[in-house]
Order: structure tokens, then sequence, then C-alpha cells
């Protein structure tokens, strides 16, 4: 099982989030800020539905519009 910690970049859904709040209890989940062309995009998440970043190793193509 992963951890995360605040201000760590995670990929949610196939895009790069950084996470701003860890709730300490049960169900654990983390609010995560995105900047887009539109403004700020804020979503929360469980812990399952987060991905470590590849240390920058990888290419990811978050530009996308959805």
């Amino acid at each position: 099982m992963a951890s995360f910690t605040i201000g760590e970049e995670v990929l949610h859904r196939g895009r790069r989030y950084v996470i701003t709040t860890a709730l300490p209890e049960a169900p654990y989940r983390y609010r995560l800020v995105a900047t887009t062309p539109d403004g700020a995009r804020v979503v929360w998440a469980t812990q399952d539905s987060l991905q470590k970043m590849e240390r920058y190793r990888v290419p990811v193509d978050d530009t996308r519009r959805a």
C-alpha cells in the first residue's frame, strides 16, 4: 500500500495533481488540486485511485482537454 504526502505530485485518472490535504481517519481521502486553462480543478480521491509519479522519467501526456 502506497503512502502519499502533502505537496506530492500524483496521477489520478491519468491527470497530474498535487495533494493539498490528507484526511487522517478512515476512509482516507486526499484533496487534489490541478491547474487548467479554465482555472483550478479540485477533487477528492481515495488512496487506491492514486498513482505515484514515476519521477519524471516517463513522459505523461496530461495536457489533453477532457
